[in-house]
C-alpha cells in the first residue's frame, strides 16, 4: 500500500472515531433530555389527575376550569391508577394493569417515584389532599420522542457514512499535497548517479520546515559521499603512482645491472639501491595497510590519561634526538578523569606522535609546543611549530593520502601520516582543527570529548 493510501486510510479511521465519539455522545443526550421531558409531562399530568379527582373543593372555579380542559390532553397509550394509604384503588377500577405494593410503598417513602418498563416511563407522586393521602401512578409511551429518537438516529447514521466518504477523498488529496515535496526529492534523487554526485536537492532560502531539513541532511550526506568518492580517486591515483614508483626504480636497477658483466662494487651498488628503494615499498605498504584498517579495524578501547600518553610520545622522541626540541606544558583539573580518555593507546600513540614528528621535520627541528587542557568541548592538545606553514589552499587537503603541499615537496615523506592521524581522531569521536602561516608555523588543535 502506498504511503498516501495509508495515510488517507489512518486520517479517515481517527476523524471516524472522533465522529463516532461526538454523534454518540450527542445521541445520549438528547435521549437523556427525551426521557428527563416525559417525566416532566408524566409529573405534571400525575398532579392534573390529583387535581381533577381530589381538589375540586381546594381550588377556584377559574383554576378547577382550566384542570378540566387539561384533564382529556392524555398522553399515548395513558395509564392511571390512584390508590389511597392502604394502598386500595380509588376512582379507577383496577384492571390488568396492577402495580407492586413495594412500588407504591416506595412512593409514598420518597414522594416521587420514577421507573421504567421496557418503553413504557413510570411516574409515582405521593398527593396531599385534605380529604386524604393518595398515591398517584401515571404511565405512558413517549411514540412521538421514539419516531423523533429513530429518525435522528438514521440522520446521524447516513451523516457519519457521508462524512467517512468525503473524508477519505479530503485525506487524499491532503496526503498527496503533503507527499508532494518527498516526491520531489526522489524525483531529484532518481537523477544522481555515482557520475553525477555534484548535484544538490533544491532548498528553501530560510530552511524552516522539515522537507527542508530532511533535504539539507541528504545534501550533506551526498557532500560527503562525493568527498568520500574525490578522495577514492585520488587515493587509488596516488598509491598507485607511489607504488609505481619504488617498482619501477627496482626492476630498472636489475634489468641494466643484467645487461652486462658488472664489477663487484657495482653490484653492491646496485644491491644497495634495491634495498633502498624495497625498504621504501615496504614503509609504503604498511603505511597504507595501517590506513586501511583505522577505517575497518575494531579496536579495543580503554581508559587511557592522556598526560601520560603526551610523555610516553616525548619519550619515544627523545631516543631520536629531539629531547630538547618538545615543550610541553599542562593545564589540567586536579581529577584524573577529567583527562582520560576511552580509546586504543596504540593509534592514539602513533596519531599525536605523527603530528609532532611533521612539527619537528618542517621546523627543522626547532622547538615544538604540545598544551594539554581541559574545556567543556573536553580533552584539548595543541601542537604549536614555527616551521614553513601551510598555503590557505591546501590546508582542507592536507589529510588526503599522498597529498604534499607545494613547499613540503624538498622534505622526506609520502604524505600518509596526517591521512592516519585524521582516521585515528575521527575513530575516537575527535577532531582537528589547523591553522597555519606560510614561514611562521603551524598549529593543530585537536579535540577528543572526555569520558
Amino acid at each position: 500500500m502506498k504511503v498516501k493510501d495509508r495515510l488517507s486510510l489512518q486520517f479517515t479511521f481517527m476523524f471516524a472515531v472522533l465522529l463516532l465519539v461526538v454523534l454518540t455522545g450527542i445521541y445520549l443526550f438528547v435521549e437523556h433530555n427525551r426521557v428527563k421531558t416525559f417525566f416532566d409531562k408524566l409529573d405534571g399530568r400525575a398532579v392534573t389527575v390529583g387535581q381533577f379527582y381530589l381538589a375540586e373543593d381546594n381550588l377556584s372555579k377559574e383554576n378547577f376550569k382550566n384542570v378540566i380542559k387539561k384533564f382529556p390532553q392524555s398522553l399515548s397509550d395513558e395509564t392511571i391508577r390512584i390508590y389511597d394509604d392502604h394502598f386500595k384503588p380509588q376512582f379507577i377500577h383496577e384492571d390488568s394493569i396492577k402495580w407492586d405494593a413495594e412500588i407504591l410503598r416506595d412512593v409514598v417513602s420518597q414522594k416521587l417515584v420514577h421507573l421504567s418498563e421496557g418503553k413504557r416511563q413510570i411516574t409515582g407522586i405521593y398527593y396531599v389532599d385534605n380529604s386524604g393521602n393518595y398515591i398517584i401512578m401515571v404511565s405512558a409511551i413517549d411514540h412521538n420522542g421514539y419516531h423523533y429518537m429513530h429518525d435522528l438516529g438514521l440522520i446521524m447514521f447516513f451523516f457519519f457514512l457521508a462524512s467517512l466518504f468525503i473524508t477519505y477523498f479530503m485525506g487524499s488529496v491532503f496526503s498527496r499535497v503533503a507527499l508532494m515535496p518527498i516526491v520531489k526529492i526522489t524525483s531529484n534523487l532518481k537523477r544522481i548517479r555515482s557520475t553525477s554526485l555534484d548535484l544538490r536537492l533544491p532548498i528553501g532560502q530560510k530552511k524552516k520546515d522539515e522537507i527542508d531539513m530532511l533535504s539539507l541532511t541528504i545534501n550533506n550526506l551526498l557532500e560527503h559521499l562525493e568527498q568520500s568518492f574525490e578522495s577514492q580517486k585520488s587515493f587509488i591515483a596516488n598509491a598507485s603512482h607511489e607504488l609505481r614508483t619504488p617498482i619501477t626504480t627496482i626492476l630498472g636497477e636489475a634489468e641494466i645491472t643484467l645487461m652486462h658483466e658488472r664489477s663487484v662494487d657495482d653490484y653492491k651498488a646496485t644491491l644497495s639501491n634495491i634495498i633502498k628503494e624495497t625498504e621504501r615499498l615496504n614503509y609504503i605498504i604498511n603505511s597504507l595497510m595501517e590506513l586501511m584498517q583505522t577505517n575497518i579495524a575494531n579496536y579495543e578501547f580503554q581508559p587511557i590519561r592522556m598526560d601520560e600518553l603526551i610523555w610516553e610520545i616525548k619519550d619515544e622522541l627523545s631516543v631520536k634526538g629531539n629531547e630538547n626540541s618538545i615543550n610541553i606544558k599542562y593545564n589540567l583539573p586536579y581529577d584524573p578523569a577529567k583527562y582520560s580518555l576511552m580509546g586504543n593507546r596504540q593509534l592514539l600513540f602513533i596519531g599525536i606522535s605523527n603530528i609532532i614528528k611533521n612539527a619537528l621535520k618542517f621546523s627543522d627541528n626547532k622547538e615544538v609546543y604540545c598544551e594539554l587542557f581541559c574545556d567543556a568541548k573536553g580533552i584539548n592538545v595543541t601542537i604549536r611549530d614555527s616551521g614553513i606553514g601551510i598555503e590557505p589552499k591546501d590546508i582542507n587537503m592536507i589529510f588526503q593520502p599522498f597529498f604534499r603541499s607545494s613547499n613540503a615537496l624538498y622534505y622526506p615523506g609520502y604524505g600518509i601520516g596526517l591521512s592516519l592521524t585524521n582516521n585515528i581522531v575521527r575513530l575516537h569521536n575527535g577532531v582537528i582543527e589547523v591553522k597555519s602561516e606560510l614561514k611562521k608555523g603551524t598549529e593543530f588543535h585537536l579535540i577528543f570529548p572526555n569520558l
